[in-house]
């Protein structure tokens, strides 16, 4: 597996009060829900797994920058 280290530096940027776990589907009301399920085929077509290769090919082109 490849790592990567960073020279970001880790902080919190928002306050634990204010950042809140994403809603689940429970909690969601039937006009987001009904909403949901119609686009949720065409959120599955743009899910990609890119091959190890492209991964490759994307990370020496930026280190050529």
């Amino acid at each position: 597996m490849l790592m990567i280290k960073t020279s970001t530096k880790t902080i919190k940027s928002l306050p634990e009060d204010m950042a809140t776990l994403s809603e689940a589907a429970d909690d969601l009301g039937e006009e987001e829900l009904s909403f949901y399920t119609s686009i949720k085929k065409d959120l599955a077509k743009l899910e990609v797994s890119p091959k190890a290769s492209v991964i490759d090919k994307i990370l020496n082109y930026s280190r050529t920058l």
